[in-house]
């Protein structure tokens, strides 16, 4: 909700096509600013909009610390969620704080080695797993001999699995055309009398010189205007940086998981002991204390939608492993059918209200109405949906009908294009 709400203002949303198509994991993408005119703005876009996705994001900056950078990145939250109610813009921090992580690193050495021993660091500190990365070293003047080694930095990327971008001068010691030259994607900021000019030099893919002229706010960065053409593609992730969690029943989630081995999503299925499952790819299974985590959370759904649940061993287990579904994903994609009452009908319901419990982002596709509807935190609201998180979560009921099989492989093309096999 908030990535597609709050950053419509966003060069970045506009370009979200462009972002995606250009720059995937192993690549690097670079912000290039002349003298007098800063690239850090636009560069803390990609940082916001990437983990307003989920998406976990490490953002660097060479000239300031860990603190300048979050009153930096308030400010411009703050200017994106003016139209938010008090409570909304302290969810929209929640969601930009569990995916975000902050780095200061002054003193110009930073390079590709020093990148590497920071997400090691990183990682073994704090578990904290980067998938995009955005270095700040707009004002700095690089010294390690590597930083202007397009190829270096992409070594790190590869590796490490993530999209990385920097943001540099334009005639900063001769790296910014060094990088241009083998960076995926290539955005270039001209001053103009309003503020700036954006222009997209270059994204693979794309013909060079693809132009845009967008006119950009002093300060922020921001669409000074709407752009007047919309963008090729939905800023989805690359499909292989994507995890289906979900439970490997027969009907909506099995076809979840078949579509996701053929677009190359990664798949956790949750299960327990003595369960049969219609699909086992990526099976997962729970011991008991694992399924004992839910029970609170069960009990206190179960008195929303006023449904007992121990009717049978299994089913409750059923409803355990749910809860792990739910817990892993930033998004819920769920097919059913929505109830009067706005709960979802069957045991697909506790799903769905566990969510919004959560404040997760759910749609349902309401197989009675066929059509896809999204919980806006106080009813049902018609919305196509976009799989825009890393991690998210494809339920729901086991009679699946026609309309359901389409919806759900409407959602995976309209978020990731053609199946790949058909081209």
């Amino acid at each position: 909700m908030y990535e597609d709400e709050v950053m419509g203002r966003s060069a970045v949303r506009a370009l979200g096509g462009a972002v995606r198509g250009g720059v995937e994991v192993g690549q690097l993408g670079l912000i290039i600013a002349p003298p007098g005119l800063s690239g850090s703005p636009l560069l803390r876009q990609v940082a916001l909009a990437a983990a307003l996705r989920g998406t976990p994001t490490l953002h660097v900056s060479l000239s300031q610390g860990a603190a300048q950078l979050r009153c930096a990145d308030d400010e411009l939250l703050a200017e994106l969620g003016r139209g938010l109610r008090p409570a909304e813009r302290a969810r929209l921090l929640l969601e930009v704080e569990r995916s975000r992580m902050l780095h200061g690193d002054a003193g110009g050495g930073f390079g590709p080695a020093r990148l590497r021993a920071v997400l090691a660091a990183l990682q073994d500190a704090a578990q904290f797993g980067a998938q995009v990365v955005v270095i700040d070293a707009q004002d700095v003047n690089l010294t390690d001999p590597d930083a202007g080694e397009p190829a270096a930095w992409t070594a790190v990327a590869s590796a490490a699995g993530l999209r990385l971008w920097l943001a540099v001068g334009a005639t900063q010691a001769g790296h910014a055309e060094a990088l241009a030259s083998g960076a995926a994607a290539v955005l270039r900021l001209s001053p103009s009398p309003s503020g700036a000019t954006l222009t997209l030099a270059r994204v693979a893919g794309l013909p060079p010189a693809v132009g845009l002229g967008w006119a950009l706010s002093p300060g922020t960065q921001l669409l000074a205007e709407p752009p007047t053409t919309a963008p090729p593609l939905p800023p989805s992730p690359a499909p292989a940086q994507c995890t289906l969690y979900s439970g490997g029943a027969t009907g909506a989630e099995a076809t979840f998981g078949e579509l996701a081995e053929l677009y190359g999503l990664h798949e956790v299925n949750f299960s327990f002991e003595g369960h049969n499952q219609a699909r086992a790819a990526g099976r997962s299974v729970l011991d008991a204390r694992a399924l004992a985590a839910s029970d609170l959370s069960l009990n206190t759904v179960a008195h929303r939608l006023r449904r007992h649940w121990e009717a049978t061993d299994t089913l409750r287990k059923i409803l355990q492993s749910q809860w792990h579904v739910v817990a892993n994903a930033r998004q819920l994609f769920v097919v059913g059918s929505i109830q009067p009452d706005g709960t979802v009908h069957g045991g697909t319901g506790w799903s769905v209200e566990l969510a919004k419990r959560w404040s997760k982002r759910v749609w349902v596709f309401d197989q009675d109405h066929e059509a896809w509807y999204a919980w806006t935190g106080a009813a049902w609201r018609r919305e196509e949906p976009v799989i825009e998180s890393v991690a998210f979560a494809g339920t729901g009921t086991r009679f699946l009908n026609e309309a359901g099989r389409k919806a759900i492989s409407a959602l995976f093309s309209a978020s990731f294009g053609p199946v790949p096999h058909e081209g």
